[in-house]
């Protein structure tokens, strides 16, 4: 790809405690065309990024005795997810440029670094942006699509004829699966394979939202409905009036939330907090989840009328270790990316070694931590074949372990059948059993009658 300009404007959020570097870095930032915003703080670096959009974090590794780069990048993801983030540090040893590059950053560099290198990283800070803008104008072809066809493991061609076949529905759709295996992927796929593909696809990240957030977030409110409330706010669900909702880790919605969703699932109308006025949309939901709501039903953390509304289709992603035949194929494919995204130059055939300890791996990450690893090796190598060496310590020492067979365990339903059939022992009434098991007493009539209990 030729890139048209490379010398358009950056902006650049600073964060150093020390003040004399942030004066000599900020005018080398700015004889490099980039507009910047200094934070001498953790607190500091918060506020600005709540006030200002950045394309750029360029931050010390060690703030001050409590604080590091690692509460930057933490802080970044929930604000400014989009931001790229550089760490600068003093400490030279690999482990910590390899730990902020495994939880975000984007590259990191070695106190003291000169103003030629300091300008390289701006380059490829200003061709990544490049690129980025070039995509948003070919919104269709962004998906991920690689994660989900062309592989030879029996649960991957399945996972490709589903999507095939519940993409121009209209259903709520659940998906379910370990960390790291691509739940967001498929759900934006399944988007823009549908016929709402030219509509909005909006994401709520539920484990980010504090419990008194969510509704303001999901639902929107109006003016004075809570103290900062100065203005009407319209929610993500209305966001995504005519497209798609995905409701990222469902399982942790606060119970009010769940009440208010089920209602919209239902009759397709909901009202902002603080609100009186019923607002009807035209919204499909996928959620998805690392959790088993089954399990959370039980234990009452869920519920139960939420989960059959939101499961009209259930769709596992199984986990990495259980599609081994898939693992070559997303290296090359994953290697790729690296290559292209970060200008690395790596041969692509790597030692037989190296990639027999990719494959033996169990990957307990999936296809998140096959990333990451490629990243690092691609980092350490600098150029050169991949080696043994680059590996980290756990894939390097992984032994694989033949596994003994487990002795028959029960089900779930057999679990909840020896519950229920407990309490009912202990508790002859059966509006308090309900009670105690934190159903309806409706739903305690079905399940005694599923399990032969009447």
């Amino acid at each position: 790809m030729t890139i048209q300009n490379l010398n358009f404007p950056l902006s650049v959020l600073l964060v150093d405690d020390d003040q004399n570097i942030c004066k000599t870095l900020s005018m080398g930032l700015e004889e490099q065309n980039c507009k910047v915003t200094i934070a001498y703080s953790i607190e500091e670096a918060i506020s600005a990024l709540k006030q200002k959009t950045f394309d750029l974090i360029l931050t010390d590794f060690r703030l001050d005795q409590s604080s590091t780069a690692l509460n930057v990048i933490s802080e970044a993801k929930v604000i400014q997810s989009k931001a790229l983030i550089v760490v600068m540090t003093a400490f030279s040893s690999i482990e910590n440029a390899v730990h902020v590059i495994r939880e975000g950053a984007y590259d990191y560099l070695t106190k003291p670094f000169s103003n030629v290198q300091l300008g390289l990283v701006l380059k490829k800070i200003r061709q990544i942006i490049n690129l980025s803008r070039e995509n948003e104008e070919f919104k269709t072809h962004k998906v991920r699509r690689d994660f989900f066809s062309g592989f030879s493991s029996q649960a991957s061609k399945r996972l490709e004829n589903f999507v095939s076949q519940v993409a121009t529905s209209e259903s709520t759709i659940l998906i379910g699966g370990e960390t790291g295996v691509g739940k967001s992927e498929l759900a934006r796929l399944i988007h823009e394979l549908s016929p709402r593909a030219d509509q909005p696809f909006v994401t709520v990240y539920c484990t980010t939202l504090t419990e008194s957030l969510v509704e303001s977030e999901l639902f929107g409110h109006v003016k004075g409905a809570f103290t900062g409330a100065f203005k009407d706010k319209i929610g993500k669900l209305e966001s995504a009036h005519g497209g798609t909702l995905f409701l990222d880790e469902v399982g942790d919605l606060p119970p009010q939330s769940q009440s208010k969703l089920l209602r919209f699932l239902h009759e397709k109308v909901f009202e902002p907090v603080g609100g009186n006025k019923e607002v009807t949309i035209d919204t499909r939901v996928i959620a998805a989840t690392n959790r088993n709501l089954r399990e959370e039903v039980i234990k009452g953390t869920f519920r139960e009328d939420l989960y059959y509304r939101i499961n009209a289709i259930e769709c596992k992603i199984a986990p990495l270790r259980d599609r081994r035949e898939d693992i070559k194929v997303f290296i090359e494919r994953l290697s790729q990316e690296i290559r292209s995204r970060r200008d690395f130059n790596q041969p692509l055939h790597w030692e037989p070694d190296v990639i027999s300890k990719l494959l033996q791996y169990s990957w307990p990450g999936n296809i998140r931590e096959l990333k990451n690893t490629l990243e690092r090796i691609f980092i350490l190598a600098r150029g050169r074949r991949p080696v043994l060496d680059d590996l980290p310590e756990g894939i390097l020492n992984y032994e694989t372990r033949e596994l003994k067979p487990l002795d028959p365990s029960p089900t779930l339903e057999d679990m909840e059948k020896d519950y229920i059939e407990r309490i009912l022992r202990e508790e002859t009434n059966l509006e308090r059993a309900s009670k105690i098991l934190g159903i309806t007493s409706v739903t305690l009539w079905r399940k005694r009658k599923q399990y032969g209990l009447i």
